[in-house]
Order: structure tokens, then C-alpha cells, then sequence
């Protein structure tokens, strides 16, 4: 299942701008020029994402905001609100309006994927799915180098195994290779979830950590999502119609 983004602005180049920064994430896109036509767009195509400028003729953003996070049947839909107004008043009405994030124009564009991919995730990562990988993996701290193995990958993320955890929170750099095709890959990660050997004996888990990708490079990602999407192909062609999702973070 695609996520449905629903990009809104009255301005045509600030809408092709965010469309050709989303060219590689696995969505459909919508499109609305004013706070109006958004409104009917939402109730039409229910989307998992609102990116919202914030200037525009009939409604300003954080009005439309409003609008949208007072309908229950919107209220859990994340919104964020982009505008060249980088006063922090404007930034505090958006957000007490219930925008999820506030992004300054002009936009820059690791900044814009990083926090479309965090506010999809509000939706219970859905939109991610994840392959079974156990390779090496290196993980860096404090100038200390830590050698891991992998159970499972996302574009999102990666779990390791382990019954010694590093302290969740914290900002790791992680490096590692993807099979096929290959191509090494590092990034910035932060662990965000622990499994124990209690939780693995009661649930048939890995014991290990989940690590959340901050930084991930846009061209790394692709070769992600490519491993990702012919691993679950095959996994599909083993089990037939059988559940052949797999979830560790």
C-alpha cells in the first residue's frame, strides 16, 4: 500500500519543487493550490501526509491546520506547515495550531526527506517494509568501533543483534554492506527500541536493538528499497499467500 502525500501550495513551482524532492519515495501524490481545495482533497482521498504552505490567499496554514486537526476523522492525519516566515511567533501559532513540524523555506532538501519519512512513520510505519539481512555490521561511538550482526532492514532503519545494548537515545554512526545489489552504506542512527532476553523468550524475538536512520543518503536509500522489495518478492514466492512480513523495530 502507497502512502498518499497531499502537497498544497498556490504557488506551481513551490509544488513541483516538493514533488521532484519526493520522486523516490514509493507514494502517490495529490496536489491542492489553496487551503479550500485542500480541504475537499482530504475528504476525498484521505491522505497519510499534509504539506502545507503557509502563505496562501484563502486560508493561511496554520487556519487550515486548525480546520483539519479539529475533524475527528482528520485529527490523526500529520501536517507539516513550510513557509519563508522564519519568525518564531509564526512557527509557535502553526505548531499550537497542531501542525507536526514547521519547515523554513527555502527548503532544504535532506532536511525535507528526513521529516516526511518520520511524520509517515506516525502511521505505524506502514509504508516501510522490511527484509530479513544478517550481515556485519559496525557501529561507531565515542571513537570506539562495535562489530554486530543484522536481522532486518527498512529504508527506515536496521535491527542488530545482541544481548548488550548500547543506551538508547544516543547517536551512533553505523556502517555496513547491502548484498545484492552491493553497496556500502553509512549513515547517522539512534537506537530507539531494546528487546531483551526476556522479551525474545516471551515473543519469540531477536534480543537486540532497533536503529533509526537520521541522515540516510537519498542514493542509499534506493539501493535499500531495491534489496528491500526483491527480498520480500522472493520470500513472497516461498510462502505463497502466507504472512511474509517480518518487524522487529
Amino acid at each position: 500500500m502507497k502512502a498518499k502525500i497531499l502537497i498544497v501550495d498556490d504557488i506551481r513551482f513551490f509544488l513541483d519543487v516538493q514533488q521532484g524532492m519526493l520522486d523516490r519515495i514509493d507514494c502517490d501524490i495529490l496536489t491542492a493550490r489553496s487551503g479550500l481545495d485542500a480541504l475537499k482533497v482530504i475528504k476525498k482521498e484521505k491522505p497519510q501526509l499534509v504539506l502545507l504552505d503557509y502563505n496562501m490567499p484563502d486560508l493561511t496554514g496554520d487556519k487550515a491546520c486548525e480546520i483539519i486537526k479539529g475533524d475527528p476523522r482528520f485529527k490523526d492525519i500529520p501536517i507539516m506547515i513550510l513557509s519563508s516566515d522564519h519568525q518564531q511567533d509564526t512557527k509557535s501559532r502553526c505548531l499550537s495550531a497542531g501542525a507536526d513540524h514547521y519547515l523554513t523555506k527555502p527548503i532544504d532538501r535532506t532536511e525535507f526527506i528526513q521529516v516526511v519519512g518520520k511524520l509517515l512513520k506516525i502511521r505505524g510505519s506502514l509504508y516501510y517494509p522490511r527484509a530479513l539481512l544478517r550481515t556485519e555490521v559496525y557501529v561507531r561511538y565515542t571513537g570506539e568501533i562495535k562489530r554486530y550482526r543484522s536481522v532486518d532492514i527498512s529504508v527506515t532503519g536496521i535491527f542488530l543483534e545482541t544481548d548488550e545494548p548500547l543506551p538508547i537515545h544516543k547517536t551512533y554512526t553505523v556502517h555496513f554492506t547491502i548484498p545484492i545489489p552491493k553497496r556500502d552504506v553509512r549513515a547517522e542512527a539512534r537506537v530507539t527500541k531494546i528487546v531483551t532476553a526476556e522479551d525474545r523468550e516471551k515473543l519469540g524475538l531477536f534480543s537486540g536493538m532497533a536503529l533509526e536512520f537520521l541522515n540516510l543518503d537519498l542514493e542509499d536509500r534506493r539501493y535499500i528499497d531495491e534489496y528491500v522489495e526483491k527480498a520480500v518478492s522472493i520470500r513472497k514466492r516461498t510462502l505463497g499467500e502466507k504472512d511474509h512480513r517480518i518487524s522487529f523495530i
